[in-house]
């Protein structure tokens, strides 16, 4: 599973939570606070991806242009 997944299922089951009819906080129509922290860590797992992947293209131009194969 890579991070991407990770997040989709973390996203997933927040869903699947807030949607049981059986759990107190739905019933109640209140937050539920796993749920919340189950999104934020998805959205920040693919904030962070995202900056991973800029970085390595970033690194890859700088290996281009220290190594001399920057194409021209």
């Amino acid at each position: 599973m890579n991070a991407m997944e990770l997040a989709d299922a973390m996203e997933i089951r927040a869903s699947i939570r807030r949607k049981a009819t059986s759990r107190k906080s739905v019933t109640e129509g209140a937050n539920d606070r796993l749920a919340d922290q189950l999104d934020q860590a998805a959205t920040m797992l693919r904030k962070q991806q995202k900056e991973i992947e800029a970085l390595k293209t970033e690194l890859k131009l700088i290996d281009e242009l220290v190594t001399g194969k920057a194409q021209q």
